[in-house]
C-alpha cells in the first residue's frame, strides 16, 4: 500500500514571524545531534535493552516546516536555481513542542511527489531570504517540481509577494508546511502500515521515524523516508 501523506500549503502569512521562528531553530538543529549523541552515552540508572539507545522515542505528530540554503542562486521569474545545496534539508517545528530534525536533501526532492496528498498535489509555500548588495531580501513563492540539473538544484515558482532577484548569494528557503507521522490515523507512517481504518491499529516501532532527546529536552528526529 502507498504510504500516505498530508500537507497543507499555508497560503503566505507572516514571513517574518516564519523566518525569525526558523533561524532560531537552525541554530538549535547545531546542537541537536551532539547533544542526543551525549545523551546517549551518559549513564543511566537502569540499563537498556540490547541494540536499544534509551534516549529514542517514535517521532510524534507535528506541523514541520523544512530549511534548505545554498550558496548562491539565479531566477529568471519562472525558476529558481540554487548553487552550493546543502546535503542535509533541515526541518523544525514548535507544536506541540519544540522539536529539529533533518532529512537528505536527494530524498527530499525524491518524496515530493509520494503520497495522497503530497507536495506535487498541494504546491507548498516558501519564504526566500537571500543578500542582495549585503542586505537581507525576502520573497514569498511557491515551489514546484524540484529537480537536479548538474550541480544546482532547480525549482519551477510563482511569485506571492516581494520581487524575486536575478541573482543572489546565501540563499535561505523555508518551507512550509508538513504534517508528520501520526496525523489521521497513520498518515506519513512508513510502507506496510495500514491507513485510513477505524479503530486504526497500532503501529510498529518508530513507523514514522526516530526522535532522539537530548540532555536539555528537546527532540531531534529523522523521518523514516529521510535517509
Amino acid at each position: 500500500m502507498k504510504h500516505t501523506l498530508k500537507y497543507q500549503s499555508g497560503r503566505p502569512a507572516q514571513p517574518a514571524r516564519r523566518l525569525l521562528l526558523g533561524l532560531t531553530m537552525v541554530l538549535a538543529l547545531a546542537a541537536g545531534p551532539v547533544a542526543a549523541q551525549a545523551q546517549a552515552q551518559a549513564p543511566s540508572a537502569a540499563a537498556a535493552p540490547a541494540n536499544v539507545e534509551s534516549n529514542v522515542v517514535p517521532m510524534p505528530p507535528a506541523n514541520w516546516l523544512f530549511v534548505q540554503t545554498g550558496q548562491s542562486f539565479t531566477s529568471d521569474g519562472k525558476t529558481l536555481k540554487i548553487r552550493g545545496v546543502s546535503p542535509q534539508t533541515l526541518m523544525f517545528s514548535d507544536r506541540p513542542e519544540r522539536m529539529t530534525g533533518d532529512v537528505l536533501t536527494p530524498k527530499f526532492i525524491e518524496f515530493w511527489n509520494q503520497g495522497k496528498d503530497d507536495f506535487q498535489k498541494d504546491p507548498p509555500n516558501a519564504t526566500i531570504s537571500t543578500v542582495i548588495d549585503g542586505k537581507t531580501d525576502l520573497v514569498v513563492v511557491e515551489l514546484l517540481n524540484p529537480r537536479r540539473e548538474a550541480d544546482e538544484l532547480v525549482y519551477d515558482i510563482k511569485l506571492l509577494s516581494g520581487t524575486m532577484p536575478a541573482a543572489g548569494e546565501q540563499i535561505s528557503i523555508f518551507i512550509d508546511w508538513w504534517y508528520g507521522p501520526g496525523w489521521r490515523r497513520g498518515w506519513g507512517w512508513g510502507p506496510g502500515v495500514q491507513v485510513g481504518i477505524y479503530p486504526p491499529p497500532p503501529p510498529p516501532p518508530y513507523a514514522g521515524g526516530r526522535c532522539w532527546r537530548g540532555p536539555y529536552g528537546h527532540l531531534h528526529c529523522r523521518p523514516w523516508w529521510g535517509y
